[in-house]
């Protein structure tokens, strides 16, 4: 049987999570507005990962509900048991098996993949107690920047377009600084990749991190003028920033 490779990765990152987590005062106000304190943000990262591994064990949806940290239980041991459970599932599971995935039928690699992007996003989270916007955590691998972009093309802006999202009001080409890679968003959200040199009404230019931190809404290209540079249409540019997408 053919493993996952994403079990070392999503280890590495929800240690590094773990250990935020146990030197972060749970109050500690966080840069989000669905989960505001890091206390909310371990909980609610441990409730997925434990939500997942049970996804994978099964190959059916379940109930999230059900693996929520019980009330008085030590917040970061839970976390870091259900953790170790998820990366044990993934270094196990076969990335061909058929497996529920919340947009569709997929495989197990769908949770590999995702998991890491997961763990990755809220330890951005979590360190925003200390660092208003930090980096990228440094604890993914250098192709892992490129394929959070990628998913949320493949997962994000897909299940977006079947819900009826908006049209942009021209096409915004993201060209990524450190590598050769380019994604050019259409109109109507279908992305071309590897597209640099094509016309768009806008362009946004960055580091690959910072271009999939832009896409979690977690990077403003505005605000960090120094990580971003933006050309052509500001309306278009907008409408690609701030129409949700990744809920």
């Amino acid at each position: 049987m053919t493993s996952m490779k994403n079990a070392p990765e999503l280890e590495r990152v929800s240690l590094a999570f773990s250990e935020a987590a146990a030197r972060t005062d749970p109050t500690a106000r966080i840069a989000s507005r669905i989960w505001p304190t890091a206390g909310e943000m371990v909980d609610h990262l441990g409730t997925i990962q434990r939500w997942a591994a049970e996804v994978l064990r099964t190959g059916r949806t379940v109930d999230e509900a059900r693996h929520e940290r019980p009330t008085g239980r030590d917040r970061v041991e839970w976390f870091v048991e259900g953790a170790e459970a998820l990366v044990r599932e993934i270094d196990s599971a076969d990335p061909t098996s058929r497996c529920w995935t919340f947009v569709g039928p997929g495989t197990n690699a769908f949770w590999g993949r995702r998991m890491v992007h997961e763990a990755t996003k809220h330890l951005w989270d979590i360190r925003t107690a200390v660092v208003p916007d930090p980096p990228m955590p440094a604890e993914i691998e250098p192709t892992t920047a490129a394929a959070i972009i990628d998913e949320f093309d493949e997962v994000f802006i897909a299940r977006a377009r079947r819900n009826g999202i908006a049209p942009l009001q021209g096409s915004v080409l993201l060209q990524a600084t450190d590598s050769d890679r380019s994604w050019l968003v259409e109109p109507d959200w279908t992305v071309r990749r590897d597209a640099a040199g094509e016309d768009s009404s806008a362009a946004l230019r960055a580091s690959t991190a910072d271009l999939a931190l832009m896409l979690w809404e977690r990077a403003d290209p505005w605000l960090l003028g120094h990580r971003f540079d933006r050309s052509g249409d500001e309306h278009v540019l907008h409408m690609l920033c701030e129409t949700p997408v990744h809920l």
